[in-house]
C-alpha cells in the first residue's frame, strides 16, 4: 500500500498548488485612456498608476515652494522648474500631448489638458504626485475654474464643446455644445490655414481658448475654425449668441475694465495679424485692435490690471499695454520661437517659453530686461507659475 500512498500524496500536491496559483490577484494595470472617438464618455476619475521613483526610499524629493510647470509636449511630461535654482527638479509623467495648464484658485494643485489621450490631470503643487485622471471625451486643449476651485470647464477641440468636471468627485459631469455654424452661419474656414496641431484646418468651430465671466455667468469661446467668439450661458446652458473675431484665435482673457474682452489671434498663412482684439462686451461685441506686431500668439494681464503683457512669435518680443490708453509701455526682444507666457504672483517677472530653443526667458517687466534663460526640455508648450509659500 505504500506506493499507493505516495501517488496519492503527489496528487494532492498537486491540486494545492494549483489552488495556490489561482488564487493570486490579477493585475489592474494602467488607468484605461480616452477612446480617442468621443462616442463614450468616461464619468468616473482614476488615479494613475504611480510612477517610479528615481530618489532613494524613504528621501521624496522636496518641491520647491516657487516653481514654474512647464509642459513638455512631444515627451508627455511636465516639468517642475524651481525658481531659485533654476534647475528641473521633476519631470512629472502626464497623458500624451499636454497642451495647456491651469493653476487651481488656492494653489494647491495644477491640471494639465492632454490632447493625444483625452484626459485632465490634476497634480498637488506640494507633493508632486499625481492626484486625479480625468477622462474628457477626445482632444481637451483649454480649461478655465471657478473662484471657488471646484468646477472646471474643458474645451474639447474635436468635439466642439466645453466639458464641465465636478472637481469634488472629480469627474465630468456634463456639457455645452457649441453650435453648428458661427458667426453669420460661418462653418468653414480657408483652405490656406491649419489648426494648433499643423493639420489642415477643416469644417468645425475648433475652439481654441476659453475663459470664465462668473458675474454673467457665462464663457466665452474662442474658435479658429469659425474665428469668432461663442457666448454660451450657463443659466441657459448653451450657446445664445457669436461674435465676430479674428482668425488664429490663440487666447482670451479679461483685463482692465470687467467688461472689456482682450483676445490675441495670429491670424494665418495669408494674412498675420499684428494686433490684438479689445471687445466691449457690453457694447455687442465690439472690437478694437491693439497693434503690438505680428503673430501675437499670448497674452497675460499684471495683477491690478493696468498692464496687459503680450507675446509676438513672428517679431519674437514681449511687449506691455496700457489697458486705459492701449498705448505702449515698453517691449523686450527675444529669440527663437516664443510662445506661451506666465507672470510671476507680484507681476515684477515674466516666464516666456520658446518652443524652437527648449527654454524659458525670464524678462523683469519693470524695465523690460531678460534676467535669465531657463532650460525646459523639449517643446516647451504651456507654462505656469506657482507659489505656496504662503501654504
Amino acid at each position: 500500500m505504500g506506493r499507493y500512498n505516495r501517488i496519492i500524496v503527489l496528487l494532492l500536491l498537486a491540486v494545492s498548488l494549483t489552488l495556490t496559483a489561482c488564487a493570486q490577484p490579477a493585475g489592474t494595470g494602467e488607468p484605461v485612456q480616452g477612446a480617442g472617438t468621443g462616442a463614450q464618455i468616461q464619468n468616473q476619475a482614476q488615479a494613475p498608476a504611480e510612477e517610479p521613483s528615481n530618489e532613494p526610499a524613504g528621501e521624496p524629493k522636496k518641491m520647491p515652494e516657487e516653481a514654474l510647470y512647464v509642459c513638455q509636449y512631444t515627451t508627455n511630461q511636465v516639468a517642475v522648474i524651481d525658481l531659485a535654482t533654476g534647475e528641473t527638479v521633476r519631470e512629472i509623467p502626464v497623458g500624451a500631448k499636454p497642451i495647456a495648464l491651469l493653476q487651481s484658485p488656492d494653489g494647491h494643485y495644477v491640471y494639465v489638458a492632454n490632447s493625444g489621450s483625452g484626459d485632465v490631470y490634476r497634480i498637488s503643487t506640494v507633493s508632486g504626485e499625481i492626484e486625479a485622471r480625468i477622462a474628457m471625451g477626445n482632444q481637451p486643449v483649454a480649461m478655465a475654474i471657478n473662484s471657488a476651485g471646484d468646477r472646471l470647464y474643458v474645451l474639447d477641440y474635436y468635439l466642439n464643446r466645453v466639458s464641465s468636471v465636478d472637481l469634488k468627485i472629480r469627474s465630468m459631469v456634463g456639457f455645452y455644445p457649441l453650435n453648428t455654424c458661427g458667426f453669420e452661419e460661418r462653418m468653414e474656414p480657408p483652405d490656406c490655414c491649419h489648426d494648433i496641431f499643423g493639420e489642415p484646418l477643416g469644417a468645425g468651430r475648433k475652439p481654441s481658448a476659453i475663459v470664465l465671466d462668473e458675474v454673467e455667468n457665462k464663457i466665452y469661446v474662442g474658435n479658429m475654425g469659425t474665428w469668432d467668439i461663442a457666448v454660451i450661458d450657463l443659466q441657459e446652458g448653451k450657446e445664445v449668441e457669436a461674435y465676430d473675431a479674428a482668425f488664429g484665435i490663440n487666447e482670451m482673457i479679461f483685463a482692465g475694465s470687467a467688461s472689456r474682452l482682450y483676445i490675441s489671434a495670429a491670424g494665418n498663412e495669408l494674412d498675420i495679424n499684428d494686433a490684438i482684439l479689445s471687445m466691449d462686451l457690453k457694447g455687442g461685441g465690439k472690437t478694437d485692435k491693439v497693434k503690438v506686431g505680428e503673430k501675437p500668439v499670448s497674452i497675460a494681464s499684471s495683477p491690478d490690471g493696468t498692464i496687459l503683457y503680450v507675446v509676438t512669435e513672428k517679431e519674437a518680443k514681449l511687449v506691455g499695454l496700457d489697458t486705459e490708453t492701449g498705448q505702449v509701455t515698453g517691449q523686450c526682444l527675444l529669440s527663437g520661437q516664443p510662445g506661451d507666457l506666465a507672470l510671476s504672483k507680484a507681476g515684477d517677472k515674466a516666464y516666456i517659453a520658446n518652443l524652437l530653443e527648449g527654454t524659458v526667458f525670464v524678462v523683469d517687466t519693470r524695465n523690460y530686461e531678460i534676467l535669465e534663460t531657463l532650460q525646459a526640455g523639449v517643446t516647451p508648450r504651456a507654462l505656469v507659475y506657482s507659489d505656496h509659500r504662503q501654504f
